[in-house]
Parts: structure tokens; sequence; C-alpha cells
């Protein structure tokens, strides 16, 4: 049996990881029943504003469960302090286990530079007063309305950008109008002629800095929306924006945790070795191979790699530098792949084509593999480039110069529901077709 209490595991955990050179942000453990587990895995943070979809992912999360497809073991929220949430209903050995994993998790929030950019202090009370602004919204401005615009700025979640330079209005000169007749000093000899001194004309037009992509921003300052609306989708695009390090950072965060739980408990000394052997059975069912590109897998076995090719020094220095694609791309190297598959970590062998399951599986060259894995990676967010705004039609102009063509029903869906939040006619160029938005279609969508 595991002996002392949750207080005391995680106080030794703690200084098992400092004297292993993790330095975690200082983290809370509640342990909670599992219905407030899959509440928490479907809003992602406590207190976040209320939306249809987290009841979708609250109904798969309890079903996984259920039918024992999936366990959501824990849940940690990245904030100045951390806060992890633990399942009730877990053995103790599970949770010295899950313990450990939290506090690497913690040190990779602290030491990423793409985490520590969007963490906030008392992370959970901004999202509550988000929430209370939206809540609002839905009762100044109607279900209809509010539900509305919330679905809108979520279909945007991939068009933003934290380097954002909003578009300025300008003035540019017309073209000079033709030089009026020669004055007629016959006729006119004893009249006096008045010479106004005449203006320049000019026309407004926006100057749009190169490459401005974050599409979500552009509708909250130039759309037309009223103010309340405009705070709301700049509140929902600060959101996106905390959550998209966590998302471009999966597989080394969950790797590094990963890595790091199973160094951790090797030392803890308030259990039996049937608990380690208990917690160990988890760990083998977490980081199942069979998929190579399990994150838990992979990244645990990509850190464990490159701390023996290059010391645990370096890689705290890739934690603090790198995304997972950057990561991949750098550090998955022939060299890394082959020590990799002389430790039977990863395979020599491409797996059977499933077109022809009676042939023989073929040797898998390092180079080889290492290019599929790496493109596995490659970003497929097409870029949506802000091209030219007509201030007087209020007509915005899109473009997309990306080589594969866009799905046809889902881009549709993406333009109305720009024109919805723009409130003007929007176009969308790109070198395969052209897509007119209809914001009365994303009102009338279901």
């Amino acid at each position: 049996m595991v002996h002392g209490t949750l207080d005391t595991w995680v106080e030794e955990l703690n200084q098992l990881a400092l004297a292993a050179n993790l330095r975690p942000l200082p983290t809370e453990f509640q342990v909670v029943s599992d219905e407030v587990i899959y509440t928490l895995s479907s809003y992602l943070v406590p207190g976040r504003y209320r939306h249809w979809s987290y009841g979708e992912r609250y109904w798969i999360a309890k079903q996984q469960d259920e039918r024992r497809l999936g366990r959501i073991y824990e849940l940690v929220v990245n904030g100045d302090p951390a806060i992890a949430y633990l399942l009730d209903k877990n053995p103790d050995a599970y949770h010295v286990l899950v313990i450990g994993h939290v506090l690497a998790h913690a040190d990779f929030f602290a030491h990423n530079r793409w985490l520590s950019q969007v963490r906030r202090q008392n992370v959970g009370l901004w999202f509550r007063e988000h929430a209370q602004w939206i809540e609002n919204l839905h009762q100044q401005h109607g279900f209809a309305r509010a539900s509305a615009l919330l679905d809108a700025a979520r279909t945007l979640y991939q068009l933003i950008d934290s380097h954002y330079r909003p578009p300025t209005l300008e003035r540019s000169p017309l073209a000079p109008e033709p030089a009026p007749a020669p004055f007629d000093w016959v006729r006119h000899l004893y009249d006096e002629p008045k010479f106004e001194p005449l203006e320049a004309p000019s026309a407004p037009t926006y100057r749009v800095w190169p490459k401005t992509r974050d599409v979500l921003a552009l509708m909250g300052d130039l759309g037309r929306l009223d103010e309340d609306e405009r705070v709301a989708i700049a509140m929902l695009r600060e959101e996106m924006l905390y959550f998209r390090p966590q998302q471009e950072t999966k597989v080394m965060n969950e790797g590094w945790a990963t890595y790091w739980h199973v160094q951790l408990i090797r030392h803890f000394s308030q259990w039996d070795d049937q608990d380690h052997i208990e917690a160990m059975r988890l760990h083998a069912q977490v980081t199942q191979p069979s998929q190579l590109l399990n994150p838990y897998y992979l990244g645990w076995t990509l850190w464990e790699l490159l701390a023996e090719s290059f010391g645990l020094t370096r890689c705290q220095t890739m934690i603090e530098q790198e995304t997972d694609q950057s990561w991949i791309r750098q550090w998955f190297s022939d060299d890394v792949v082959r020590l990799g598959q002389d430790r039977h970590l990863l395979p020599d062998h491409r797996p059977i084509s499933p077109d022809d399951p009676k042939g023989e599986s073929e040797y898998y060259p390092p180079a080889e593999l290492k290019e599929d894995i790496q493109r596995a990676f490659v970003v497929d967010t097409p870029e949506i480039i802000v091209s030219a705004i007509d201030p007087d039609t209020h007509r915005l102009t899109l473009s997309y110069e990306g080589k594969n063509p866009l799905h046809p029903s889902y881009t549709q869906d993406v333009v109305d529901a720009i024109a919805f939040l723009w409130g003007g006619p929007v176009s969308l160029v790109s070198h395969h077709r052209t897509w007119q938005g209809d914001e009365h279609a994303w009102q009338k969508r279901g």
C-alpha cells in the first residue's frame, strides 16, 4: 500500500524534482470526482463561458471512461500557480505517478517561452470574467445573436496571430482634375477674377500590413459590431492565444512529463514494490507504442534518446526555445533514429500495408523514417491573408496562395462566418476559385 497522504506525496516528489534540477511552478493539487473531471476536460479550465460544444466533449469523455476506452487521469492548467486535478477513483499508486507527471508539466510550463508568455495569475478568475461578459452578451443581444457570434468567432480559431498589427486608415491623392479653360481677358476685362485655393482631392484607404493574417482581430477592430461585441471578440481571441502554445507543444510537453514521472517514482519511498509495479502498469497503458504518433510514446522516446545523446542540460535548452514542429525537424535526426532502432524504441521495418496484408514488411531506413515522422508535424493551417479593405463599400478581400485547394464546404462556412462578423461583402481569392461570404447564410445555419 502507499503510505502517507496526498500532501506528503506531493512534498516528497517535489523534493525529488528539485534534486533532479527541475524547477516546476508552484502547483495546487485537488482530488475531484469523475463528473467534475469530465466537465473540466470539456471546458479545459474552470469557469469558462458556456458553449454547446463543451457538452459534446463531456459526453465523449464520459462514454470513453464508462466503456474503458480511455480515462482522464489528470488535468493541469498553465497558471501562476498551476492547478492540477486528480481523479478520485484512481488507486493511490496512480496518484503518485500522476503527481510526478504533473510536476514535470509544471516545469515545462515554467521554462517554455511560448507558454510563459501566455501564463496568467489567477487564471480561473480571468476566465470567469470572460464568462460573465459573454453571459451578459446573451442577455443584452438575445441567445440567437450571441450564439451566432460565438460560433463565428470560434470558427476562426486558426486565423489568429500574436504579432498582429491593425490596418491604418490613410488618404491617398486622386488623379488631378483637367486644367480649367484659359481666362478670357477681353470678355471679362473689368471683372476681378476670384481664385480659391484648391485642395488636392484624396480618397480614404486602409494600409494593410504585409501578411496580416489575424482575421479574428480584424473583425474586432473593423467589423460592424457593437462595442460589447468587440470586447467579447477580443476576449475570445485572448483565450485562443492562451491555448495555442499548448497545442503546438503537446508532444514535447507530454513526452517530458512521461520521461520524468518514470525517473521520479523510481526514488519514491512511501510505497511498496507492488505499488511501483502497479504505477508502471499504468505507464505501459498510456505509452502504447502500437501507434508511433502517440504523443506520450513518441515524446518520451525522443527525450530518452536526446538525453542519452546530448545530456539533460541541452534538453532543458530545447524546452525553452522549441515547439513540436521545430523540435522534431531539428532534433529527430538520422543518428537519433538509428539509436532508437538499436534500442528497439523505434521501428526498423515498415508496417505491413493494409492494401496487402499478406505482404511482408520491408526495412525502414532511418532517413525515410525521419522524413515520415517530420512530415506528420508539418503545419497544414491555410495561410489566409488580408489583402485589401475598401472603406467606402466596407468590402474585405482575403487571399490564399497555397498550392493545395481548400475544402469547399468548410471554406464556405469560414467565409460566411467572416462575413457575419464583418457586416459587409467578403471574398476569398485563391488560385483555384473565389468564395463569396454570405452573412445571412451564417445566421440561418443550425
